[in-house]
């Protein structure tokens, strides 16, 4: 199996000839400790140009360190930020380009909607023909023009962050930074909100980091997804591939529902591994990691993925329905399919059907062997 160490080397070196020029981000091997603790273990991580990307993980997983090391607020114990290929470990803040979006929005209370998207423009010293120029493009691109006369007080949570999107990306910035920015949106707000930023960034075609711990966040609105935990990087991929083929143990429990099953390995079909679950049945798995005959693991299987089948086939488990959970247009079964060990399975609701029932034998097979992963019981 891969460690989290193989992981990284593995994903951050594989981009490093494609990213030739543009906005591109190269973190190699940053460390940063507070003390005694280390808050970054060996970061590395390369960002193409125009690519959104998020930081997703726990509370004091190290996401916001980072976050604040590649702005330019804190300067890594060890290691190299390239932007654009130029290193700038020793720029600070405002001499780096970087366009930051705080968790509060961070507008100017006595300013005007005008006037904290200007601001950064006149901090730069440009003509006024230019602010104003610039100033209203960023009101046309963000919608906002009828509000230009406005305070901060007088808007909206949503409006408010709109304004704060137009400040960053008046300076056109090289890259764009965004710390949790929907946390204090309602759900629905929240989500027409993503919409719109993901819709700016993409059309001004910046290349942007977003740090969050929501996970449907992160699927919905990146390219790729840094998943962190203890501050280390434990897979950074897309987010099909982070869903249907975790890297680890942690990704596999952190990113969605997860059911994790103890299985031995007892043999090959054609490339695939069979594993054997307590109580008997056997499953056929793809794997592409090399895997001990005799092997203790646990296979990471979700909900969805485990297709409920009246019969048996040569590769399904004998199972008994424990509890059913209508949730609208999918059900949910609690299944138990050895005396230690029950799994979640959900299954799309068709109507007119009968929901299974306490006590019924049914057997599972997987729907996909590919979508599910192998990891040492010891990880």
């Amino acid at each position: 199996m891969k460690s989290v160490e193989q992981v990284r080397s593995v994903d951050t070196s594989a981009l490093v000839s494609e990213i030739d020029s543009g906005n591109s981000l190269v973190l190699e091997q940053i460390v940063h400790r507070f003390g005694e603790m280390v808050a970054l273990k060996d970061i590395n991580l390369n960002i193409q140009p125009g690519e959104f990307v998020s930081l997703l993980g726990p509370s004091g997983c190290g996401k916001t360190t980072l976050l604040r090391i590649i702005s330019g607020f804190l300067k890594p114990s060890s290691g190299k930020i390239l932007l654009d290929g130029r290193s700038v470990e020793t720029l600070s803040a405002s001499q780096r380009g970087v366009g930051i979006v705080f968790q509060n929005y961070a507008l100017f209370p006595h300013m005007t909607v005008w006037d904290n998207i200007a601001y950064g423009l006149r901090a730069k010293r440009m003509p006024n023909a230019s602010v104003n120029s610039k100033v209203g493009e960023m009101l046309e691109l963000v919608q906002l023009g009828h509000l230009a006369k406005r305070y901060p007080s007088e808007l909206s949570g949503g409006q408010q962050q709109r304004v704060a999107i137009a400040r960053a990306l008046a300076v056109e910035p090289k890259l764009m930074l965004l710390d949790e920015p929907f946390s204090a949106l309602d759900k629905n707000l929240r989500l027409d909100m993503q919409i719109e930023i993901r819709r700016l960034l993409s059309k001004q075609g910046v290349t942007a980091i977003l740090v969050t711990h929501d996970q449907e966040e992160a699927m919905s609105m990146s390219d790729r997804i840094a998943v962190m935990s203890q501050g280390e990087i434990h897979q950074f991929d897309t987010p099909s591939q982070i869903y249907d083929q975790p890297a680890t143990k942690f990704v596999s429990t952190f990113v969605g529902t997860c059911n994790l099953l103890p299985v031995t390995l007892v043999g090959r079909e054609t490339s695939d591994y069979v594993v054997q679950v307590p109580g008997g049945g056997h499953l056929q798995v793809a794997s592409q990691t090399p895997i001990q005959p005799a092997s203790d693991l646990l296979l990471a299987v979700r909900p969805e993925n485990l297709r409920i089948q009246a019969q048996p086939t040569v590769y399904s488990l004998s199972s008994t329905v424990e509890m059913c959970l209508p949730l609208g247009a999918v059900t949910a079964y609690e299944v138990q399919v050895s005396p230690d060990t029950k799994v979640k399975v959900t299954q799309p609701r068709v109507p007119g059907t009968r929901l299974l029932e306490k006590g019924q034998q049914i057997y599972l097979e997987l729907a996909s062997p590919h979508a599910c992963s192998l990891f040492p019981t010891v990880s």
